[in-house]
C-alpha cells in the first residue's frame, strides 16, 4: 500500500485519487483493500455499490455500476488528512463550523442523525463543495466527499 498525500480537494479527491478513476486505477496508488462489500439498496439494476475499506488509511472508498463503476465517494476517518489546512477528523464541532464560516463557505446545511446506537449523530454538509461533515459527541468523526454535479443528473467528474 502506498502512502498518499493527505490534502482533501472537494469536487476531485484525496492526494492522487480522483474521482471517476477506474477500480484499477485506485489499485494502483492505494493497493489491495482490507476488505471490500457489493451491495444495492433497490432491486433495480445497475444499482450495485462497490465499497473498498483500507483501514490502515483510515480510507473508504466507493465505487457505483450507475456510473460505470467510476470512483464516486471517499469517506474519511482519519485526522491525518486535512480539508484547507484546518479541518480534520476529531475537531470539536464548533471550532469547525466557525473555520468554515472564516472560509466563505456559506451554504452548509444541518441535519439531526440521532438514532438509538448514535444519540447524537449529526450531518453538516455543502452540496456546492460536494462534502459532508459527520460529528459524534460534538466531534467530527467523518468526512465525505463526492464529485460535484452540473446538473441534478449530471456529475462533473474532475480532468
Amino acid at each position: 500500500m502506498k502512502d498518499i498525500s493527505k490534502k482533501i480537494k472537494p469536487g476531485i479527491g484525496v492526494g492522487e485519487l480522483k474521482f471517476g478513476m477506474s477500480k484499477n486505477d485506485a489499485k494502483k496508488i492505494l493497493g489491495e483493500p482490507d476488505s471490500s462489500e457489493k451491495y444495492s439498496y433497490t432491486n433495480t439494476e445497475k444499482d450495485f455499490t462497490e465499497n473498498w475499506y483500507y483501514s490502515d488509511l483510515g480510507l473508504n472508498i466507493s465505487f457505483d455500476e450507475e456510473d460505470n463503476w467510476k470512483l464516486g465517494l471517499i469517506t474519511i476517518e482519519s485526522e491525518i488528512y486535512v480539508f484547507e489546512n484546518s479541518i480534520y477528523i476529531g475537531q470539536e464541532k464548533n471550532e469547525i463550523l466557525n473555520e468554515l464560516i472564516s472560509l466563505k463557505i456559506t451554504d452548509i446545511e444541518y441535519e439531526d442523525m440521532e438514532t438509538i446506537e448514535n444519540p447524537t449523530h449529526e450531518l453538516y454538509s455543502s452540496d456546492t463543495l460536494g462534502i459532508n461533515f459527520w460529528f459524534d459527541y460534538n466531534k467530527l468523526s467523518e468526512i465525505q466527499i463526492s464529485p460535484l454535479f452540473i446538473d441534478n443528473e449530471t456529475i462533473k467528474w474532475p480532468e
